[in-house]
């Protein structure tokens, strides 16, 4: 019972506040015109007599005295009779006079009698100058503030009360909490969804007032959301367009690196079959065509582990770093023993998490190029280091073959360290390239920085949690 009380007392409230407003209404009705209707109308009369006569003072210096009569017809039409007198005070035209000679002494009243207003204006017409004298009469009204006064004495005092009452209650139950809950939904229009109510009534408002807390915490979370998932969405697209220019990159840079020896191979199989100067001994040359067959099968082979990287499922386990840089190193031992390099392997003993497989390769070729491209005698320095959110791998080789300044591009697809693109000074240039893709596949940061003689690469994995 006591749920249903509150449930409709709101309609209660509304119900007496209607009724309590609409006496109001009545009461300021019956007040507002008794106080102003008599005063009013004869202040809208006059004003309309007089806004009239200004306009026709207004058009009159445009207006000669044959078209200021046709136009003076509508005066008559509103109630107002007038007429026109020259400056010696003869009759000039008047409605129901011909226009004749007339000689009348002119008649203008200074005091007009009660409910009369009359003006005169002197007009300076285009061919002459003519005063014109109106004159209206107002209806009274005053009979109606006598019926409202007999009135008032029963219904003021009582009305008032329930008046002042009945804005008591309304500004205590409806307009605080009201203007509350309007500014509320306001600030949600806005996107402003910290914003609460505080109204804890146990009616309809509170409910509305509670209900609309509810909807701005839930959109509070759902907008957070969003904007989380459109940001992931944001950076996922962007990786997708640098991922497609990288591919449109790599197939360009295929193209070009297969058909220099698809037309050398071509060449040498037309020279040999014709049987032409210098390709007369075929035996030296089918063994060279045969070389640039395995360099091309090399280089399909680099390209078909590029792809793969892109579409192999990840298997992430536990990794001993120094542990897989010693296994890394190991078939390496013949090269390093013959260059005569110093490789130390220094710092932190550090686990990571990612795929072996897909880390092993990328150290490899990490490796492998900094061994290739050291001078006889020089150092590789790989060194690991801990701090609180990240492992750090860093590889440094000194001194190299050549400049190495020129480090900015070195993980685009065939690319070389040395630029003039001979197979002599290296591989197929897609080593960096595929470190590249395996630590972006890995969520793994790579970054390579060179100087004249020195090269450095800098690996950074997330801290194991």
């Amino acid at each position: 019972m006591k749920r249903i009380i509150n449930r409709h007392r709101i309609t209660w409230k509304l119900f007496l506040l209607t009724v309590s407003l609409l006496i109001i209404a009545v009461l300021s009705t019956v007040g507002f015109l008794y106080a102003t209707l008599p005063s009013y109308y004869q202040s809208y009369r006059e004003d309309q007599f007089h806004t009239t006569m200004l306009d026709i003072k207004n058009i009159s210096q445009q207006t000669s005295s044959t078209e200021l009569i046709a136009k003076l017809g509508q005066l008559s039409a509103l109630g107002i009779r007038f007429s026109l007198w020259t400056e010696s005070n003869q009759l000039f035209y008047a409605p129901g006079f011909e226009r004749a000679d007339l000689r009348q002494a002119r008649t203008f009243s200074v005091n007009a009698p009660e409910g009369m207003i009359q003006e005169s204006l002197t007009l300076e017409l285009t061919d002459q100058t003519l005063i014109l004298e109106a004159n209206q009469m107002i209806q009274p009204i005053d009979e109606v503030k006598s019926v409202i006064l007999h009135l008032a004495p029963y219904i003021i005092l009582p009305l008032l009360l329930l008046a002042v009452l009945a804005a008591f209650l309304y500004s205590r139950t409806i307009s605080r909490p009201l203007l509350t809950i309007n500014q509320a939904t306001r600030e949600l229009a806005h996107l402003n969804f910290s914003v609460r109510t505080h109204h804890t009534s146990s009616d309809e408002l509170g409910d509305l007032s509670r209900n609309i807390n509810r909807l701005a915490t839930k959109l509070e979370s759902t907008m957070h959301s969003l904007q989380a998932s459109n940001e992931q969405l944001r950076l996922e697209s962007e990786k997708d367009r640098q991922r497609d220019t990288e591919r449109r990159h790599l197939f360009l840079a295929i193209s070009h690196e297969l058909k220099t020896p698809l037309t050398i191979i071509k060449g040498q199989i037309e020279g040999m079959s014709l049987n032409l100067g210098a390709y007369k001994d075929r035996d030296y040359y089918l063994e060279r065509a045969g070389q640039v067959i395995e360099n091309m099968e090399g280089l399909l082979a680099e390209l078909l582990e590029v792809a793969r990287v892109e579409q192999v499922a990840l298997e992430e386990q536990d990794i001993d770093l120094h542990q897989m840089l010693q296994q890394q190193l190991h078939p390496l031992e013949n090269f390093i023993t013959e260059r005569r390099l110093h490789v130390s392997v220094t710092g932190d003993a550090v686990s990571v998490r990612s795929d072996p497989s897909l880390l092993g390769r990328a150290l490899h070729n990490l490796l492998m190029n900094a061994v290739c491209y050291t001078a006889n005698a020089g150092t590789i320095q790989i060194t690991t280091h801990l701090t609180d959110t990240e492992t750090i791998l860093t590889i440094t080789n000194q001194p190299t073959l050549h400049d190495t300044s020129e480090t900015a591009n070195w993980f685009d697809p065939l690319v070389r360290s040395e630029q003039s693109r001979n197979r002599i000074h290296g591989g197929s240039g897609l080593g960096l390239y595929l470190v590249h893709q395996i630590m972006e596949r890995l969520g793994v940061a790579a970054h390579l920085h060179g100087t004249r003689d020195q090269v450095t690469v800098q690996i950074v994995f997330p801290k194991t949690s």
